[in-house]
């Protein structure tokens, strides 16, 4: 064998061995990518099943809820709807992704374009509490109405200390009527998006006045409760 034909015999030689070390490296790359894709997909894909779950919930809960009004129930009935039918379509789409960045845009997509947690829900659960609030402003007016009425026919019972409860128990329910108003249709308005932050504040302003109209409300109910615990005050004595 010539000098020539041993060198080119090492050559090839050393090309072969390049080889032989490098395909393991590359199996190990691609089994990487494989798992890695697999990872981002189950992530993904779970996040999207626990918000149909809890979708699935809040259809079943605003089903439940007798004090929604006709326009409003009509609104997050089909919110709600709309985003089972994305989510669903998303997760199909999840299954098919080839990358991990395309599996990333669905993920936030998931997020971005439902809010499912920060916006959906509240929508449905404040909107409830914000209609039994004021279903109970307008009944708290009647129980003001009738109280004021017995006031005036029991000398007994009609005291200064009586006449500002029930002037009282009127203001509260006019300050809780005040913060809900509009709330509802501010709340039902706001539309999912990336920002976060933002639809946060939002919700949680919406979230406050119906708190605080909450606390109206119960002090309407004491201020209630003491007249009336009067007016029977008043007629065990002329009983007696």
């Amino acid at each position: 064998m010539s000098m020539r034909t041993r060198l080119s015999a090492a050559a090839v030689g050393a090309l072969i061995a390049v080889g032989a070390v490098a395909l393991p490296a590359q199996a190990a790359t691609t089994s990487d990518n494989a798992a890695g894709l697999a990872k981002a997909k189950a992530a993904v894909t779970d996040g999207i099943t626990g918000r149909l779950t809890d979708l699935g919930k809040m259809q079943t809960a605003l089903a439940a809820y007798k004090d929604v009004p006709d326009a409003s129930r009509a609104t997050l009935t089909q919110l709600l709807a709309s985003d089972v039918s994305g989510l669903t379509a998303l997760k199909t789409k999840v299954a098919g992704e080839t990358t991990e960045a395309a599996v990333r845009a669905d993920g936030k997509a998931m997020v971005d374009d439902y809010r499912v947690y920060i916006l959906v829900a509240p929508k449905v659960h404040l909107t409830h509490a914000m209609d039994v609030e004021t279903a109970a402003a307008a009944r708290l007016v009647k129980v003001h109405d009738e109280l004021a009425d017995r006031l005036a026919k029991d000398p007994a019972a009609d005291t200064q200390a009586n006449k500002d409860l029930l002037a009282d128990m009127s203001s509260a329910v006019q300050a809780a009527t005040t913060r809900i108003s509009g709330q509802d249709a501010s709340l039902l308005g706001l539309q999912p998006g990336p920002d976060g932050k933002a639809l946060t504040a939002s919700v949680k302003g919406v979230s406050g006045a119906a708190k605080d109209a909450r606390a109206d409300l119960k002090k309407a109910i004491t201020d209630a409760k003491t007249v009336r615990d009067a007016l029977k005050g008043a007629k065990s004595t002329s009983n007696g």
